[in-house]
């Protein structure tokens, strides 16, 4: 999968853009503030019907406008689809795959897989649990069909327990909540463990290739005590949770660590460079995993991280990069400062004042 084609109209500072990305590796570099994280916000908003920058869509919107819209043209190796995301003020958000309006961003992300690396991923590792699980959640999402409705009926029945702890559904509905809940959520805690597992040789090689050290350990935790079943913690906490109304146990509780060799997190003893090259393993691990397992590529948004990186990092993160088969968009404020001699083919463009030029 690639994005081959992208146009973007009335998004912050881009009145109006337009190109067509390389299939391999595509650089956009300018000033700070000319508008390269914004391209790279448009074609996430393309693929997740979201921005990774705000959830205020007026801060979108360029001043002066009512709308902010994006299109592009995605290439899966079978077929071509024509994508569309349109942020209204008022929060509305319209979505069209080949011009017919869809209900959900699902669909998008099916048709554009794509990954962010920014200079804040470090977030990863040190923010909430609620990032892990997302970043799990992904991973399956893209490799695992039933993944989706699982992960809904799961959430409807955590709804439905949580209703019923504070009282308002009838008490006697309660064990039916706790039986789905259960079931539910011990196949999705399955899931994400063996997801876990088989990505963690991949992680460990791209780890040690990226800081020349040994990879800690991803450890999964599945959200309540491994030697009891979920069932028997719900009703165990049922009138501990009455009071506070809400389930306290279950995979909506799960976490992913990085653990050491000595038997240190991650989070806390890693130096900000090592976790933000820690992210990168991470990222990449779940790329080429979902290139091996599923033959499908993502598209990697790689937003002027390696300006934080010295040149001997810079080359082993691109190789990284390139070796895993991805398209990658990546910025930058001075060109030179990535070697893209690891691709056959790269495009690059000059970005100012909004305006995206390409670069012969």
């Amino acid at each position: 999968m690639a994005l081959i084609h992208f146009e973007v109209r009335g998004l912050r500072n881009l009145t109006t853009a337009s190109f067509s990305p390389s299939p391999s590796i595509t650089l956009l570099f300018g000033p700070n503030g000319s508008g390269k994280t914004t391209v790279l916000e448009g074609v996430y908003l393309l693929g997740m019907a979201r921005s990774f920058r705000t959830q205020q869509t007026r801060k979108l919107i360029q001043y002066g406008m009512t709308v902010a819209t994006v299109f592009g043209r995605v290439d899966t190796g079978h077929a071509q689809y024509g994508l569309g995301v349109q942020k209204q003020n008022g929060d509305v958000t319209l979505i069209r795959v080949n011009g017919e309006r869809q209900e959900t961003a699902s669909v998008l992300a099916g048709l554009l897989p794509l990954q962010l690396i920014t200079p804040e991923s470090h977030t990863l590792l040190k923010g909430e649990p609620r990032e892990r699980r997302s970043y799990m959640d992904w991973g399956l999402f893209h490799v695992e069909h039933e993944f989706l409705d699982l992960w809904k009926r799961y959430r409807r029945y955590l709804e439905q327990r949580n209703a019923a702890l504070r009282g308002r559904v009838h008490a006697g509905e309660m064990s039916h909540w706790e039986q789905g809940l259960a079931d539910c959520g011990e196949a999705l805690a399955a899931m994400r463990e063996r997801y876990i597992q088989e990505i963690s040789p991949l992680f460990a090689k791209i780890f040690t290739v990226l800081l020349e050290e040994e990879a800690p350990r991803l450890i999964y935790r599945r959200g309540w005590p491994k030697d009891h079943a979920l069932i028997e913690v719900l009703e165990r906490n049922r009138a501990s949770e009455r009071v506070s109304g809400y389930t306290m146990a279950g995979p909506h509780r799960a976490d992913l660590r990085l653990v050491t060799a000595e038997g240190l997190d991650a989070a806390d003893s890693f130096s900000r460079g090592q976790q933000k090259l820690a992210v990168c393993a991470l990222r990449l691990a779940q790329m080429q995993y979902l290139q091996n397992v599923a033959g499908r590529r993502c598209t990697l948004l790689l937003d002027d991280l390696p300006a934080e990186l010295d040149q001997r990092r810079r080359h082993l993160l691109m190789q990284s990069v390139a070796s895993s088969g991805a398209q990658c968009l990546v910025t930058a404020t001075d060109r030179n400062l990535l070697d893209l001699s690891p691709w056959n083919e790269a495009a690059v463009f000059h970005v100012e004042h909004g305006v995206v030029t390409e670069v012969v």
